[in-house]
């Protein structure tokens, strides 16, 4: 007959018949607490409806692998016991909806034991991340968005949240005073007074990120913009360089994570400044025209015609242009340097210089990048230009 820890075991054999198992309060609460009181899978708040004027809990306990075994238990084909079936690993905190949807028979298949048991890890991991609260600093969520190139694609709140998570980051909560500073500029460019409307906007939202800074709410500018580059040159003039700011990039995928930076993987990225030929280095110039080249190259013949014959000066990405010439922050930073760099040469070699023009092929983050390192009484004025449908370069906004 074998010993009793042989017969034990071969009691859990599948086929085995396993009834219910109810779950201990105890372990329900810990369910509960582990998910923060939101469905695992849709991250629906479960406790705030109202019935007979009280609140009432409708989240529900749900099992992963069944409680009991049989034909129409869902996932119930399992080794596990009754009492593991009954235990916290196996169990997850949904919504009506989801628990339903999880153990439908048109969907079963759908919701296997190990994707409910990753969905469940990373519900669980996240909730410990974004309430560390001695770890995750407050910060004013800037949100800037445009059409570009005929679309309106705003950073999503599950986005902006996943990207805030990442960076050691909090904002955006029902307790928070620091809120979210929206700039929508859904005006079609080609409307000249389209740049005004959105200058008026950034400096309205700005206005209140500076006040909420300087009454302590917070000390971190999280800023999440998709914008055409003058805009995005204007939004960094006016965040300027004296306040902790985090810019974040919209990476070219569809994932949770699609607005935060990679981690770096690779050497930081290099920049060059080169300088027109000794013939047009005039240094009582008081007009100088500047190329950027990072994500493109930005090519000499679309100097306007009427600065001809003004020096220039260029600062390009050492690998050669590319859209992932900047891929984390420490390439960012390395930008910005080599921007300051750029603008240290200009005030050196043309001290007399009243405007800067800038030709740049960049993204988002550099631009943004470009306008913080303005110094406003050191400086010239930046004229920012943006490229037409018919490959001409109009200037549409000065900084």
């Amino acid at each position: 007959m074998g010993t009793s820890e042989e017969r034990e075991n071969a009691s859990q054999l599948v086929g085995t018949e396993v009834k219910r198992t109810s779950v201990p309060q105890a372990v329900r609460e810990r369910v509960w607490g582990r998910s923060a009181a939101r469905c695992v899978l849709c991250a629906k708040w479960l406790i705030d409806e109202r019935e007979h004027w009280h609140a009432i809990p409708v989240g529900q306990i749900a099992h992963n692998v069944a409680a009991e075994n049989g034909a129409k238990a869902p996932r119930g084909d399992s080794p596990l016991d009754s009492k593991e079936r009954a235990a916290e690993d196996n169990l997850l905190l949904l919504c009506s909806d989801c628990h339903r949807r999880i153990d439908s028979p048109e969907y079963v298949d759908k919701y296997t034991v190990q994707f409910l048991t990753e969905k469940k890890t990373e519900h669980e991991r996240w909730v410990r991340d974004v309430t560390d609260f001695a770890r995750l600093r407050p910060a004013v969520v800037v949100r800037m968005t445009s059409q570009v190139r005929g679309t309106f694609s705003p950073a999503s709140k599950e986005h902006v949240g996943e990207a805030l998570r990442q960076a050691g980051l909090t904002g955006m909560h029902a307790d928070s005073r620091t809120g979210l500073f929206d700039i929508s500029a859904r005006h079609d460019e080609t409307d000249g007074w389209a740049w005004d409307a959105a200058e008026k906007d950034i400096t309205i939202q700005l206005d209140r990120v500076h006040e909420a800074i300087a009454a302590g709410d917070a000390s971190v500018v999280a800023v999440f913009a998709l914008a055409p580059i003058p805009m995005l040159v204007s939004l960094g003039a006016k965040l300027d360089d004296k306040t902790e700011t985090v810019l974040f990039p919209r990476a070219r995928r569809d994932a949770p994570d699609a607005w935060s930076w990679a981690a770096a993987d690779g050497p930081t990225a290099v920049f060059e400044l080169s300088e027109a030929v000794p013939s047009v280095m005039d240094s009582g110039a008081t007009e100088v025209v500047a190329f950027v080249d990072v994500s493109a190259r930005v090519d000499q013949s679309r100097t306007p015609p009427e600065l001809a014959d003004a020096p220039t000066i260029r600062l390009s990405a050492a690998a050669g242009p590319s859209t992932d010439a900047i891929a984390s922050r420490a390439d960012l930073e390395a930008f910005g340097q080599a921007w300051r760099d750029l603008l240290s040469a200009v005030e050196s070699r043309w001290p007399n210089a009243q405007r800067l023009h800038i030709l740049a092929a960049v993204p988002t983050t550099a631009a943004v990048t470009i306008g913080r390192h303005r110094m406003r009484a050191v400086h010239p004025t930046f004229v920012l230009y943006q490229r037409q449908g018919d490959g001409t370069d109009v200037p549409v906004l000065e900084v």
